[in-house]
C-alpha cells in the first residue's frame, strides 16, 4: 500500500493542473505518512495492530476523499462495523419513540426536537470554524461516529433535523413508525448486508441487506402498532407495516447523496401518512 501511494504522490507532483492538484498532493503525502506511521515493524497482536492502523489512517483517507471529490469520482468512505454505533442507533430511536408517545402535545415535541436540532447545527458550525473543536467533538463521540463524519455533517445532526420535520408535520402514528423503522431496520440491514450480502445493488448495498431492512422495518412497525397504536384491524396494521418497511428499504437503497438518517424517517412518515389517509 505504501509503495502504491508513493507512486500516486509522484504522479501528482508531475501534474501542474493548479490548486486542486496541489491540495490532492498534500492529502496524498498526509495519507502516505499516516500509513507509514501505522505500519508496525512487529505485530504481536494482529487484531490490535489492525485497530491501531485504522485509527491512524482513516482520518487522512477521509481528508483525501474530500479533495478527490473536486477532481475525480472518489471511492466510497470507510464504514467499518461498529457495534457501539448500532446499539446507540437502537437506543436513541427507542428513546425518541418514548418521547413521541409520552409528550402530551405537538408543541412539546417541536420544542424538544427543535432544541436538539439547534444544538446539533451549532456544533456543526463550531467545528467547521475550528479544527480544535472538530477534533474534540470527534474524540467525545469516537465510539459512535464514522470516520467520514470528521469532514461532513454528522448523521445525528441529520437525524434530529428529520425529527423536527416530523414533529412539525407528522401524525403520532407516522412519527412512531418512522422512528422505529430507522432505529431497528437500519442496523439490521447493515449487519445482514455485511455478513451475508452477496448480490450487489446500488452504492455497495446488497439485496440481502435491503430485504433485511424491509423485514425488520415491517415487523418493528407491526409491534409498535399492536402495542402503542390506535385501534385498527389486523389487515390495516399489516398494510401499514408493509408500507413503512418498503418505504424505508427503498429510500435507504437510493440514499447515496443525502444522509439516510434524514431521508428514511421523512420518507417513512410521508408514506405512512398517505397510506393511512387512503
Amino acid at each position: 500500500m505504501a509503495s502504491r501511494l508513493r507512486e500516486l504522490v509522484v504522479a501528482a507532483e508531475r501534474d501542474e493542473a493548479g490548486g486542486r492538484i496541489e491540495r490532492l498532493r498534500e492529502r496524498l503525502h498526509a495519507l502516505l505518512a499516516a500509513v507509514e506511521r501505522a505500519t508496525p515493524t512487529r505485530t504481536p497482536s494482529p487484531k490490535a495492530a489492525w485497530i491501531a492502523f485504522q485509527r491512524e489512517v482513516q482520518p487522512a483517507y477521509e481528508s483525501l476523499l474530500l479533495t478527490l471529490r473536486g477532481v475525480v469520482a472518489a471511492p466510497p468512505s470507510v464504514r467499518p462495523t461498529n457495534h457501539a454505533r448500532s446499539l446507540w442507533h437502537v437506543g436513541s430511536g427507542l428513546a425518541v419513540l418514548g418521547l413521541v408517545q409520552l409528550l402530551p402535545e405537538r408543541g412539546w415535541l417541536v420544542a424538544v426536537s427543535g432544541a436538539f436540532a439547534v444544538s446539533a447545527w451549532s456544533m456543526e458550525i463550531a467545528r467547521r470554524l475550528s479544527d480544535r473543536v472538530n477534533e474534540r467533538l470527534m474524540w467525545v463521540f469516537k465510539h459512535v461516529a464514522h470516520p467520514h463524519e470528521r469532514y461532513r455533517v454528522n448523521s445525528s445532526t441529520w437525524y434530529v433535523t428529520a425529527l423536527l420535520l416530523l414533529a412539525l408535520f407528522g401524525t403520532r402514528l407516522s412519527q412512531s413508525l418512522a422512528v422505529v423503522v430507522l432505529a431497528v431496520a437500519d442496523p439490521a440491514a447493515a449487519l445482514i448486508g455485511r455478513r451475508f450480502g452477496r448480490t450487489r445493488l446500488l452504492d455497495n448495498r446488497s439485496l440481502e441487506g435491503t430485504l433485511a431492512f424491509f423485514v425488520a422495518g415491517a415487523l418493528s412497525s407491526l409491534v409498535v402498532m399492536w402495542a402503542l397504536g390506535p385501534p385498527a384491524s389486523l389487515s390495516s396494521r399489516l398494510f401499514l407495516a408493509a408500507v413503512a418497511g418498503l418505504a424505508g428499504a427503498v429510500t435507504e437503497l437510493f440514499s447515496s447523496r443525502l444522509d439516510d438518517n434524514f431521508t428514511i424517517p421523512v420518507a417513512v412518515a410521508a408514506a405512512v401518512t398517505v397510506a393511512a389517509a387512503g
